[in-house]
């Protein structure tokens, strides 16, 4: 497959990066949408979208590779140098801004500043949302036997029904719709049972690239993304937030974003017009956007809210002083961190000093 950008990919990551916030918001300062709610529904969908399009992505940036030793070397050093930095912010903010660290045991602490804790101990995750870096980084270790299997059907069937298998367990037999979902967490993080959406990423980007002769119109895809948005908006009977990822439900709505992800995969979007540019940069900033939202939040609240802000509810105060700041902060993020290290992933020659002088001064348009 052709390398590119896949614009319409960054408008939907961004649109759920500014869902999962506000979800955090309105649950933060009043109490949490239900399971009905669009709101409850993108809280626990959005994130796995993000996992369908991770997959998407990684396999546009790296299904043509041999994955030779240095190959995988230089997909690690990527992968570290994209997710790495924004995380270690989020976490010395939460364990310095938030006095985290009077009740974060040092294994902890190591756990998430190593990147190591996904898979060591999953749900010791320090900032708000940090148990899907985890889950991703997990993501990582299998993504080069999933690229490298793809070229044989009969193995990566096995290996994506495997996992589509673990999948059927959690939704059918381990997590229980006689409880909550707030009660089962540990569950529901669990790598395993989110393993199946990266793949189902790699699985529809796979196909895209060998259907590219039966690509659909435009308007096709808008409405295969209309129509799969509706149904993850209206389907109805989950009021609660275990209906939503428990039972044959869990596998319509993972139906669902897939559809989504696959119909934004196909759009072929320009980022021309005023509306596609500002999906784009909020695309952009989406991983500064989730792991910022939840430091700012409880800082501001703590500092600024009680103290100061007079005749606001919490939820005004949410949505419009802490949530234009949480969006300035990262695009702050993305232009002077995030960026340079995704260049600086880039390249590979060159004395060291060089290349890091190189990274944080030149121009850039890297694929997340």
């Amino acid at each position: 497959m052709e390398k590119r950008r896949i614009e319409a990919v960054d408008y939907l990551r961004g649109c759920m990066a500014l869902a999962i916030m506000c979800y955090h918001f309105v649950g933060w300062s009043s109490e949490a949408p239900d399971g009905n709610s669009v709101l409850g529904r993108l809280g626990i969908y959005g994130v796995s979208i993000f996992y369908i399009l991770s997959g998407m992505s990684l396999y546009v940036a790296y299904s043509n590779i041999s994955w030779s030793r240095s190959e995988l070397l230089t997909f690690w050093k990527r992968r570290l140098l994209r997710i790495a930095p924004l995380y270690w912010i989020a976490c010395i903010g939460v364990l310095v801004l938030l006095k985290g660290y009077r009740n974060q045991p040092l294994e902890t602490i190591l756990g998430n500043l190593t990147l190591t804790f996904g898979f060591l101990d999953y749900t010791h995750y320090i900032p708000t949302g940090g148990w899907s870096i985890g889950n991703e980084i997990c993501f990582y270790l299998i993504f080069p036997v999933l690229i490298i299997s793809s070229k044989n059907i009969y193995l990566f069937t096995i290996l994506c029904g495997a996992l589509f298998a673990a999948y059927l367990q959690f939704a059918f037999s381990f997590l229980s719709k006689d409880s909550t979902l707030a009660l089962q967490w540990k569950l529901y993080i669990h790598p395993l049972n989110q393993a199946f959406l990266f793949a189902g990423g790699i699985i529809l980007a796979k196909a895209s690239a060998h259907a590219h002769h039966l690509t659909l119109p435009r308007l096709a895809y808008v409405a295969l993304l209309a129509l799969s948005l509706s149904g993850l908006f209206l389907f109805e009977n989950t009021p609660n937030a275990i209906d939503l990822v428990t039972s044959t439900n869990r596998l319509i709505f993972t139906a669902f974003s897939l559809a989504a992800c696959y119909a934004c995969f196909n759009l072929n979007a320009t980022g021309k017009n005023w509306l596609e540019k500002a999906l784009k940069h909020l695309g952009e900033i989406s991983y500064s956007v989730y792991m910022l939202h939840g430091l700012l939040f409880v800082y501001m609240q703590k500092h600024l809210y009680k103290g100061f802000v007079k005749n606001l509810t919490l939820s005004q105060f949410a949505f419009f002083i802490v949530a234009p700041i949480v969006l300035i902060a990262a695009t702050y993020c993305y232009y002077k961190i995030e960026k340079p290290f995704i260049r600086f992933g880039k390249i590979t020659s060159g004395p060291f000093k060089d290349r890091l002088r190189t990274a944080f001064s030149q121009p850039s348009n890297p694929a997340n």
